[in-house]
């Protein structure tokens, strides 16, 4: 009798052993599940401001009708972002200057075209400042646009935003 109790015992003590190293992989898994939750929230956090800069063309409706064009630039992100490329086609030039710093609002940066201009393109004015003149943003014709816009967020980390939305970390 002695030695069915033994065997029962021993019986008993494989089954714990399996049931740990179940537990063991479930454990692991679950490990794994949760690093790679953390990992996808980290990377959510670090795109978090660069998901917030954004670039279009745009039709400017000044006072007696005439018409410019140019770029508006947003920042809805509570920091400033740096060294901002504008990336376009269909203006005097395919670039806009490099900002040094946009700071968080929304801004048009006018194309020039008049013949004794000094530059292609104006200062970034604040959309609040060229309020009594409509901006209407290209949205059927693909004749002006916005390719791409570069830039660093206030991490010093970089970020290319293509003309489609795609957003991707640069080296």
């Amino acid at each position: 009798m002695n030695t069915f109790f033994e065997g029962l015992s021993a019986v008993a003590t494989a089954c714990a052993f399996l049931a740990a190293l179940y537990a063991g992989y479930q454990a692991q898994r679950l490990f794994r599940i949760e690093l790679k939750r953390d990992e996808q929230a980290r990377e959510a956090e670090r795109k978090r401001q660069a998901s917030q800069v954004s670039a279009w063309a745009a039709t400017r409706i000044k006072t007696g009708g005439r018409i410019g064009f140019g770029v508006v630039l947003r920042n809805s992100s509570d920091d400033p972002v740096y060294d901002v490329q504008v990336e376009c086609h269909g203006f005097t030039s395919s670039r806009v200057p490099t900002l040094q710093c946009l700071p968080p609002g929304e801004f048009f940066v006018a194309n020039t075209v008049e013949e004794d201009a000094a530059a292609e393109w104006d200062y970034p004015k604040p959309i609040r400042e060229v309020a009594g003149d409509p901006l209407r943003p290209f949205t059927i014709s693909d004749a002006r646009g916005v390719d791409a816009i570069i830039f660093r967020d206030n991490t010093g980390a970089g970020w290319h935003r293509a003309a489609r939305g795609e957003l991707r970390k640069t080296p």
